[in-house]
């Protein structure tokens, strides 16, 4: 009924619709559990979506095992533990963890595991879609696929934290800057804005910083490891200038009002170059999804008369 070339389509889109259902599937799994695990992470128990509690001891193991090997190569080749080349992807791995408020717990070296779990799961069903469609490259795509999904899946999680930080922003600003104005010091003013954010990522972030500074810190460096922690181009110029102002011993509330206004216009040109974005960005699903649909509509009762 079929010829080789049209089973080995439809094998294509069959494998292909069953991985975007498991892919599915998963994610819709750790989205629904995303609002208890936020709310036991705030009450400071540990909790974790069903799949990471099955996935993070592979995970552990794989990266232990993974960063031994690495280690004894780098033995018998005379390397240095410093230079190791596990080490840059280590501290990737540890800047946007960070970033992200460490998600479920996460370790650096359990995204090692991770992406050796992933390789090895993409090869898996690369093999099992070569043995039909007897295409070796499928095989390294597929692995290769499986071990970018962690990193995928973590600068989603950066970025939507960041996304939450930058819209409470400058909400946080206002109340800051009205405090300072008020007489209040920038210690109390922090612990003002922290109580009125509730659990916000930034309100997190600001009480973290509040208690570094209580336990002894200085407040530059207080704010500078808030920066570093956050890793937002936002609250790093707001860090720089209050830094600046600390140093200079020169009143907040004039500098406040100055960044407040500038984080306004930033986002409203990130607004326009986002607007300016959106046509560019529908033309692919538009040519590969909508137009062949449209196309088939139109011209397949045409073609099918044709070829009876």
């Amino acid at each position: 009924m079929f010829d080789a070339s049209s089973q080995t389509l439809l094998w294509s889109l069959v494998s292909g619709a069953s991985i975007g259902c498991l892919a599915y599937v998963a994610v819709r799994g750790m989205q629904a559990n995303r609002d208890e695990v936020r709310r036991a992470r705030h009450q400071g128990e540990s909790a974790t979506s069903m799949a990471f509690k099955l996935l993070r001891p592979v995970g552990r193991w794989l990266g232990f095992i993974v960063g031994n090997v690495s280690a004894r190569l780098e033995m018998m080749l005379g390397r240095k533990a410093e230079k190791s080349f596990l080490m840059p992807v280590r501290i990737w791995f540890e800047k946007r963890l960070r970033a992200a408020a460490h998600p479920e717990g996460v370790t650096a070296d359990e995204c090692l595991g991770f992406m050796v779990l992933g390789g090895l799961v993409g090869m898996a069903l690369g093999v099992l879609c070569n043995l039909r469609l007897q295409f070796n490259p499928i095989i390294p795509a597929f692995a290769a696929v499986g071990m970018y999904w962690p990193i995928l899946w973590l600068r989603g999680r950066v970025r939507r934290r960041q996304d939450e930080i930058r819209r409470a922003l400058p909400y946080a600003l206002d109340l800051l800057t009205i405090s300072v104005e008020a007489g209040l010091d920038f210690t109390q003013a922090l612990s003002r804005i922290t109580r009125k954010l509730g659990h916000d990522p930034l309100a997190l972030e600001l009480g973290q910083t509040l208690r570094d500074i209580q336990l002894g810190r200085t407040r530059a460096e207080a704010l500078r490891e808030l920066g570093r922690r956050v890793d937002l181009a936002e609250l790093t110029s707001l860090v720089s200038a209050l830094i600046q102002a600390d140093q200079l011993g020169s009143s907040l509330g004039p500098i406040l009002r100055v960044q407040s206004d500038q984080l306004r216009t930033r986002r409203s040109q990130q607004a326009e170059k986002r607007a300016m974005e959106a046509p560019v960005k529908i033309l692919l699903p538009l040519i590969l999804f909508i137009f062949p649909t449209i196309f088939i509509m139109i011209f397949g009762p045409i073609a099918l008369k044709l070829l009876r």
